[in-house]
């Protein structure tokens, strides 16, 4: 039979399963065990686990779903089967029973809680946050599900200090801003995504934040931090899991996800979404489809292939654009307009798509170090036709608009990333290291059109067909884009004395870019613009081990973003230079881990106005942002999962060519924002849990002359979720439970209101 103890996911009721069968096989193993050579990849645990089963014949039970999320070290030797389980679980908090019908998974009591291996620092085997010298944010299934996010954005959005930098409703609905600056995305440590468009959550692991400047490992970069998208990758076991959701206005979603050996050398994995829904905002649609294909293969035992790809399609009807602030929220002489109102018609459209494939061959060159060579290719086609607010009238009630129109709009990324990782210890130092080359290649074009179109009266709206004939055009323009980047980088953590970890870095970059744009209403005349840059960028970083649970940091991080302008005297712009400093504590408390940092972000050389020429620009410009954060995250009791973070952002313009800016805080920036995940299992009805996500955004400015404020708000998300059999999970979720008014900028001018209450049911199933 299958031992079990709580509520397991659907993934280790999986497990479970696969492994009942030895169970049955294999009744006991009291007697003496002889040694085994045995040789076990570093891996999930939940997937060794298996394997080693399978290779012993061992019979284990219990529950799975204690595995979830943890990381086995490599096995090559002569063991016992039962040394080598115990060698698997060493330090995971599970230890195994053993009685009649084999071995029986336990959550070690009151262990600590263990951390996930990352790879957003350097692509080590085994990495995690407790040997980064920077704030980290791990964000798992359990999480995306606490959250009901279906996209990064709604996931992101509980970091401390983080806030999204437009609205929900389109497609920049993953652009963020953490600790007052913009953040990027990679896939897999390998790189930035090149997307356009929200990143889908059907086909990812988990994220991993890394917050502030990580030049040397990335690039050039703004300086608010680097979300990392971990793929899931295929098993060696077979699953398959499929998920269908309903809810408000006629929101409906289904995934499927299936893994398994095609062979013994060779695995995949298929992730597939289709999501179509409609809104409280008029005329406001969307639809995506995704695919995601992964495929794994052992070459020799030492050499792996894994390519993994995915397609995005996504089509936006009616995206609002932004509506006036007066009437929403701020007074208006004509009182307060309809809250489902909306600047575009139904005749407004926006389809961005994407494809990626990324191929990358790994050796192990020692049981330590790895060889690394990543190659991936990223395709974005864009078309729209999208209304936008052009300033609002003296009444207060009439809104002139206008109509932004891109037609075969493309860009196209080729990089590759070389690299040598791992450890080595030289007399009493151990080095942990990367080191490698960067290339990337990147061409876009984006031809562009505005066209005048009718106003629209805010509270009685009549709508018609656009008229994009020639008399309403006022801009016509063709924009082409290409960029060359070569790069160098290598870091190195240096342990000495075994609480000491040094870190440096450094990376060189050579980069050049070239612009042209026509002006087809003028003539066809045509603007050239080159720029090369090259920049040297550091990190220093010290961890120091308190105790075996507990650890100081502090780092010193760079970054750099080359642009484009030129000076009165006709000479290039510097690249815009930021360095942040930060410093923090680490420690466990019974199952909680437990991060408070402090820190500060300083970003020179933004474009401003020439004071020789205002038709110019000089790097001039500053801006500081300063603050701190608390998370704690884990386990508090057996039955009772919490991840709750606070964040504090105080942000400034230092320098700027209006006097009049300088002094105010960073435009959607909140000075405070906090959120609490939490998730009970309740003994009295097996397999039943409840839980949700409470999130805090303070007011933050609205715009850049800090004339009026967004208002704060608490969003409150709640769900039950219940295992009706081993293979048939239903869950209900309530999404803004209180109603709350939440305002965000709107893409072109003022602000969009995100959506109400909303209802959701899921069903999951598992075969």
């Amino acid at each position: 039979m299958i031992l079990k103890t709580g509520t397991t996911s659907p993934k280790a009721l999986l497990l479970l399963g696969l492994l009942a069968p030895l169970l049955l096989t294999h009744p006991s193993t009291a007697r003496a065990q002889p040694s085994l050579s045995i040789h076990l990849p570093a891996q999930p645990l939940d997937q060794a686990i298996i394997e080693l089963a399978r290779q012993t014949g061992l019979s284990i039970g219990g529950d799975a779903s204690l595995l979830q999320g943890k990381q086995a070290p490599a096995l090559s030797g002569e063991y016992t089967p039962e040394e080598a389980l115990h060698a698997l679980l060493a330090g995971s908090g599970v230890t195994v029973t053993h009685g009649d019908n084999g071995y029986k998974l336990e959550r070690i009591p009151q262990q600590e809680n263990t951390l996930e291996a990352i790879s957003v620092y350097g692509r080590q085997r085994n990495d995690t946050v407790a040997a980064i010298p920077q704030s980290v944010n791990v964000y798992n299934r359990e999480n995306f599900e606490l959250a009901g996010a279906q996209t990064v954005g709604e996931v992101i959005r509980l970091t401390p200090n983080a806030n999204r930098s437009g609205s929900g409703r389109d497609m920049f609905a993953d652009d963020f801003l953490i600790r007052g600056f913009n953040a990027e995305q990679s896939v897999n440590g390998l790189g930035f995504r090149q997307t356009d468009h929200p990143t889908d959550l059907a086909n990812v692991e988990r994220l991993e934040v890394l917050k502030g400047p990580a030049s040397v490992l990335y690039g050039q970069m703004e300086p608010g931090g680097t979300i990392n998208v971990v793929t899931k990758q295929p098993l060696s076991y077979y699953q398959a899991e499929a998920t269908a959701e309903y809810g408000s206005y006629d929101y409906h979603r289904t995934t499927l996800d299936v893994t398994g050996p095609l062979n013994d050398r060779v695995r995949a994995r298929l992730n597939l979404a289709y999501q179509d829904s409609d809104g409280s905002m008029d005329f406001w649609e969307y639809e995506r489809v995704f695919v995601a294909p992964n495929v794994t293969v052992d070459l020799t035992d030492t050499t792996n292939l894994t390519v993994e790809g995915s397609y995005s399609g996504n089509e936006w009807t009616a995206i609002p654009g932004g509506a006036p602030a007066e009437g929403a929220f701020l007074p208006n002489t004509n009182g307060h307009y309809s809250d489902d109102f909306n600047t575009a018609w139904k005749d407004s459209f926006t389809e961005r798509d994407s494809f990626y494939i990324n191929s990358r061959l790994t050796q192990a060159i020692t049981d330590t170090i790895d060889a690394r060579i990543s190659y991936a290719y990223t395709r974005n086609d864009a078309d729209w036709q999208e209304y936008a607010p052009f300033g609002l009238n003296a009444d207060e009630r009439t809104l002139n608009r206008i109509i932004f129109a891109g037609d075969d709009t493309y860009k196209k990324d080729h990089e590759i990333i070389l690299d040598l990782t791992g450890e080595l210890t030289s007399g009493p130092l151990t080095h942990t290291f990367i080191v490698g080359v960067n290339y990337r290649e990147s061409d876009a074009s984006r031809p562009t059109r505005l066209y005048l179109t009718d106003s629209i009266d805010l509270y009685a709206p009549v709508y018609s067909p656009a008229d994009l004939s020639a008399g309403n055009l006022i801009r016509d323009r063709g924009f082409d884009q290409s960029d060359r980047i070569l790069a160098g980088f290598v870091q190195d953590r240096i342990t000495v004395a075994d609480k000491w970890h040094v870190l440096a870095g450094l990376r060189y970059t050579d980069a050049e870019q070239s612009q042209k744009t026509i002006d087809f209403l003028d003539n066809n005349s045509v603007t050239r613009a080159e720029l090369g840059e090259s920049a040297w960028t550091t990190q220093f970083g010290l961890v120091y081990d308190l105790t075996d649970t507990a650890s100081l940091y502090a780092s010193r991080n760079e970054a750099f973003v080359p642009q484009q302008g030129t000076t009165s005297g006709r000479q290039p712009l510097d690249a815009e230079e930021s360095v942040q400093y930060e410093t923090g504590v680490r420690f466990t408390a019974g199952r909680l881990n437990i991060n408070a940092a402090g820190f500060v972000i300083e970003k020179d050389n933004m474009a401003i106005a020439d004071p020789l020429d205002d038709d110019f620009e000089v790097a001039k410009g500053r801006a500081r942002s300063k603050g701190a954060e608390l998370t704690v995250d884990g386990y508090a009791s057996a039955n009772l999962y919490l991840s709750a973070g606070y964040g504090y952002t105080d942000t400034e313009v230092l320098r700027s060519d209006d006097e009049a800016l300088e002094g105010n805080r960073f435009i959607n920036v909140p000075l405070h924002t906090a959120s609490l995940q939490s998730r009970y299992y309740l003994d009295a009805v097996t397999g039943l849990s409840v839980g949700g996500t409470v999130s805090y955004v303070d007011q933050r400015p609205g715009d850049s002359e800090n004339t009026f404020t967004l208002p704060s708000y608490t969003r409150v998300d709640l769900g039950a979720y219940y295992a009706i059999t081993d293979a048939l999970q239903l869950d209900l979720l309530v999404n803004n439970a209180l109603d709350e008014e939440i305002f965000s900028p709107g893409s072109f001018d003022g602000v969009i209101r995100e959506e109400g209450r909303t209802y959701l049911a899921r069903v999951k199933y598992l075969f």
